[in-house]
């Protein structure tokens, strides 16, 4: 018997619970990532490229051969921001950013769930579709910036209101102190950022395991069934046919079993 993508067995007895589970599971890890933005000052920032790692610091300076300008928001935070010569960036259609991340996922030896991809593409569609009616502008309205657009359609009734409204204002209270960087000074402070980025992003997954039951539930049971693989000796067997993919901190993907048992246990 198969079920629908994100739909319970029994619709009609279970279906209110089902969904507000998911919503709120959505949403708990909609405000995760939004946090994890807005530490850094990444949110709003949307006309510089973030960079966080020597891979990222690479990338950002192949798209106009280094002729841009990199800013620092302070020592306190762990991001450089490349601002690239010439216009600035302009706003990515949606359409573009899901196949960025997908391409991504596939990349790093993930991938998304079939229903999920579809529907995913499906609702950028939706937004792309959106330009025809506002100039070719598909989030914020012509002249108007990502921060004023974001704001704009927040709720005030919204909980985390007050908080996005302070984080605008110290935003803006950042970049109106942004430090411009020379080349050989950003590239000094990458390996100290990058170290305290791979930081950030395992405490990261601790609070995420840890904050949330639905998380840490499906977290043990996986851990179980990999511990039960390997114990019967076809872990290696799963890897190796791909039936299973896992992919260390580096995003390298990890093919011995016996590693991958290791990170298991160690995590």
């Amino acid at each position: 018997e198969m079920h629908h993508d994100f739909h319970p067995g029994d619709l009609e007895h279970d279906g209110e619970a089902h969904f507000s589970k998911l919503i709120a599971k959505e949403t708990a890890i909609t405000e995760l990532t939004m946090g994890r933005l807005m530490g850094n000052y990444i949110l709003f920032s949307d006309t510089y490229i973030p960079v966080q790692t020597g891979t990222a610091f690479y990338k950002a300076l192949q798209i106009d051969d280094g002729k841009g300008t990199f800013y620092s928001l302070g020592s306190d935070v762990h991001c450089l921001f490349y601002k690239p010569a010439g216009e600035a960036l302009a706003m990515p259609d949606p359409q573009e950013c899901f196949h960025s991340l997908a391409d991504h996922a596939t990349m790093t030896g993930r991938r998304f769930e079939v229903g999920y991809a579809a529907a995913f593409e499906a609702f950028t569609e939706v937004l792309e579709s959106r330009k025809e009616g506002l100039g070719g502008c598909w989030f914020a309205a012509p002249g108007e910036s990502s921060k004023e657009a974001f704001m704009r359609r927040l709720k005030r009734s919204d909980p985390a209101f007050a908080i996005y409204e302070a984080y605008a204002a110290e935003h803006a209270e950042r970049w109106a102190g942004a430090k411009a960087l020379a080349l050989d000074a950003a590239m000094a402070e990458m390996p100290e950022i990058e170290r305290k980025y791979k930081l950030e992003c395992a405490e990261y997954d601790s609070v995420l395991f840890g904050l949330s039951d639905e998380f840490s539930a499906a977290c043990k049971l996986e851990q179980e069934q990999l511990a039960k693989l390997a114990d019967v000796g076809k872990l290696q067997a799963q890897l190796d046919s791909g039936a299973l993919v896992a992919v260390d901190s580096l995003g390298a993907k990890v093919s011995s079993a016996d590693a991958l048992s290791k990170s298991v246990e160690d995590f």
